[in-house]
């Protein structure tokens, strides 16, 4: 299985040490804190996607970050579906409601991991129930980083710059 990252430059070498970042350490939309989780997405134009949340320009990003490819085996992954999807699952401060559901989740031994939409794109279309449409945006691959599958995840190559010269010009 192919997954994709924004990795920070600074700490790709380091990128399997999941304590060190924000996600586990204070939460974020799937889980609470302390929640041993890492965020991967399966296709590389939603990992870019994802990176616009956390910088200010294309330019920035292009200077700290790059794009890793990781490999891993078939992963057990809970796709959650439209009707499950808590109420304003898609806020921002991260509602609680979501990060609980997440977390149990992550915690459920019979999951590596979870498949959820993307909070970066219009809410109503991750409740569609044309799955050609919602598939497109179910992109973001949640997982924990202690199951077994995980542990043998590897990073092939990163890529940088992350996007074009002319983004935002």
């Amino acid at each position: 299985m192919i997954l994709f990252r924004a990795l920070h430059k600074k700490y790709a070498k380091t990128w399997t040490d999941y304590k060190k970042g924000s996600s586990y350490k204070v939460g974020a939309r799937w889980n609470v804190a302390s929640t041993p989780v890492m965020y991967f997405n399966s296709n590389v134009q939603n990992a870019m996607l994802e990176l616009g949340s956390y910088v200010k320009s294309p330019k920035i990003a292009n200077k700290l970050f790059a794009i890793g490819v990781f490999e891993c085996p078939t992963l057990k992954l809970k796709e959650i579906q439209p009707e499950e999807l808590p109420t304003n699952w898609q806020q921002y401060p991260f509602n609680i409601a979501t990060q609980k559901y997440g977390t149990e989740i992550l915690n459920d031994e019979k999951y590596d991991g979870l498949i959820a939409p993307s909070a970066t794109i219009n809410p109503q279309l991750a409740a569609s129930m044309q799955n050609e449409l919602r598939n497109c945006i179910y992109a973001n691959v949640i997982v924990n980083p202690e199951r077994d599958a995980l542990k043998r995840m590897t990073l092939l190559e990163s890529f940088e710059p992350i996007y074009s010269n002319r983004m935002f010009i």
